[in-house]
């Protein structure tokens, strides 16, 4: 059983697991299957608005693709959704969803 496969099982029987939907998304983006990745960040997002990693990856994915405004889009939604999170991770993930746009 490979990574995807691994964590696909995984959210069979936790499908609200942040990291399991977050690893899926990724290990995705990875093996190139950016159109399955995109859907798997999507359910991220959904389950977990305040996913920072999952809106700065979703972002660098979009960019990849070459649709640089989609990306932006991406990280200006995660900067609106973490907008209310005071906790390190959040603040953390503000920085880098700023760098990412600052840089595009």
């Amino acid at each position: 059983m490979d990574r995807i496969d691994a964590f696909r099982a995984l959210l069979e029987k936790k499908p609200d697991d942040r990291f399991a939907l977050y690893s899926l998304a990724f290990e995705l983006k990875k093996a190139g299957r950016s159109d399955e990745a995109l859907d798997a960040f999507g359910e991220l997002l959904r389950r977990h608005p305040t996913s920072g990693a999952g809106h700065l990856q979703r972002g660098m994915l979009l960019q990849d693709l070459g649709r640089d405004d989609d990306a932006r889009e991406a990280w200006e939604s995660g900067l609106s959704a973490l907008a209310g999170c005071d906790d390190p991770e959040a603040r953390r993930s503000v920085g880098e969803i700023q760098a990412a746009l600052d840089a595009s």
